[in-house]
């Protein structure tokens, strides 16, 4: 699994949400400034690229992937209850 974030200009919102919608069930959209940005999880390289096709295929769009990374089991974890008597070091 795989966590996305993608910039995107020159473009309208709903195009954005139209194309992730077909790719992935949760997604987060949001602009600042000029640009449009979306936080997405995904399966695989090859839907990325997939994304990517249908992204390109947009006229006149500027977008540029800003982090892709895995996602792991701990990002999870909504509380850091977990750390709770430690120091920075991880001594109790």
């Amino acid at each position: 699994m795989l966590r996305v974030m993608v910039e995107c200009k020159n473009v309208r919102f709903e195009k954005i949400a139209e194309c992730l919608s077909r790719l992935t069930d949760s997604f987060g959209l949001w602009t600042y400034k000029n640009a449009i940005y979306a936080s997405f999880d995904i399966k695989s390289l090859l839907e990325l690229r997939e994304l990517s096709r249908r992204l390109k295929r947009i006229k006149n769009i500027e977008f540029r992937f800003i982090r892709i990374r895995t996602k792991v089991k701990h990002e999870a974890r909504k509380s850091n209850k977990h750390l709770k008597g430690r120091n920075r070091r991880g001594n109790p």
